[in-house]
């Protein structure tokens, strides 16, 4: 027989039943210790949670107290959030600068296909929404690594390497040893916000930070103005982070 703590009962006890609303999201609490100073509170977008991060010493009890003093605050946040977009028959899928319709049906082949302005998959419904997201991060993958080696190539930069990754806080990163990650939600962007993505980060491998010499390092790769895509992704960013999810 397993016998339970009587501190894990009272901790999932007191945390169960906090919920946070607001713009049709639903977000429960999640409770994480680490070894950091002071109490930090925020939305975990890809747990689809609240996220209460704990000192080691900090008591639970006057923790959840501070949390739901801030409740007005957390649902605000949620109420900003773009509506969650889960994967259905039907929908219109962004691809770049296109719109395509997501065509299934169960006796279709279960491999998504291209056919004009239809993506074409079948098998399961239930495995619909993996098989698509699958398909769409080989498509990021293949049009960033393309995009940022053409681009490095021209201007005789550093890249060693390209991945995908889903960040919920960055569009993309880019390390010391010349390797970049981007996020893979950045195919569902018009190609003039991806394109200043793979610039920005390519110009990081000359400079390491944001200084007047990286913006304009930045402005020569993207040959303009990289203003209108970080506007972009400000206005429509969170919107793209709520595809598939729902």
């Amino acid at each position: 027989m397993m016998w339970l703590n009587w501190k894990t009962i009272s901790w999932a006890a007191m945390t169960a039943e906090r919920l946070f609303s607001g713009g049709g999201h639903i977000f429960p609490l999640e409770v994480k210790r680490a070894a950091v100073r002071r109490m930090n509170l925020r939305l975990d977008m890809r747990g689809r949670a609240v996220r209460l991060t704990l000192p080691r010493f900090v008591p639970l009890g006057p923790a959840l107290k501070w949390v739901d003093e801030k409740r007005d605050w957390v649902e605000m946040q949620l109420a900003k959030l773009p509506s969650p977009s889960p994967i259905v028959p039907g929908m219109v899928v962004p691809l770049g600068d296109e719109a395509l319709t997501l065509d299934w049906a169960e006796s279709y082949p279960r491999r998504v296909v291209r056919i004009g302005d239809q993506l074409r998959v079948g098998g399961p419904l239930e495995a619909l929404p993996g098989r698509l997201t699958r398909w769409l991060k080989r498509q990021a993958l293949e049009r960033l690594e393309a995009e940022s080696r053409a681009m490095a190539a021209e201007h005789g930069l550093p890249l060693t390497s390209v991945g995908v990754g889903d960040p919920t806080s960055r569009w993309g990163s880019c390390s010391s040893s010349g390797a970049i990650r981007y996020s893979w939600r950045l195919i569902l962007a018009p190609d003039f916000v991806l394109k200043a993505t793979v610039a920005h980060e390519l110009a990081h491998l000359k400079h390491m930070d944001h200084s007047p010499r990286f913006y304009a390092v930045l402005r020569e790769l993207l040959g303009n103005d990289p203003k209108p895509a970080r506007d972009w992704l400000k206005a429509h960013g969170q919107k793209l982070h709520g595809f598939g999810r729902g």
